[in-house]
């Protein structure tokens, strides 16, 4: 209740101040009447241009749709292709070792002729 009291007391002093002196209420009136001006023409901009700023933001959203989907199917790719390299892999070790155990077989074969 006391911040209300000392509030509304710092707004009566200001307006009383600002009241008072005459080139103050014409600074007020002018600054009033300016801001009210450009509210004006911010809200005829946007009322004059809304459908190309709506058509702008479907066209990027669109666009960014696009992109998720290619990143989308970029990854699929590159998941595919490490799942593809992983398995050739895997095989080429096998076979690497297969040949590895042959070679060491026919050395033992020999050694035993």
């Amino acid at each position: 209740m006391a911040k209300r009291k000392w509030g509304f007391i710092l707004v009566t002093a200001v307006v009383v101040a600002v009241a008072s002196k005459k080139e103050w209420r014409e600074r007020v009136c002018i600054e009033s009447k300016l801001a009210c001006k450009q509210a004006q023409e911010a809200y005829t901009f946007l009322r004059d241009n809304r459908e190309e700023m709506v058509a702008q933001a479907k066209e990027t959203i669109e666009g960014v749709n696009l992109l998720w989907k290619d990143v989308a199917n970029d990854v699929r790719a590159i998941t595919e292709k490490a799942v593809h390299i992983r398995e050739t892999s895997e095989e080429a070790i096998h076979a690497a070792k297969e040949a590895a155990d042959e070679i060491k077989a026919l050395k033992k074969q020999r050694e035993l002729e």
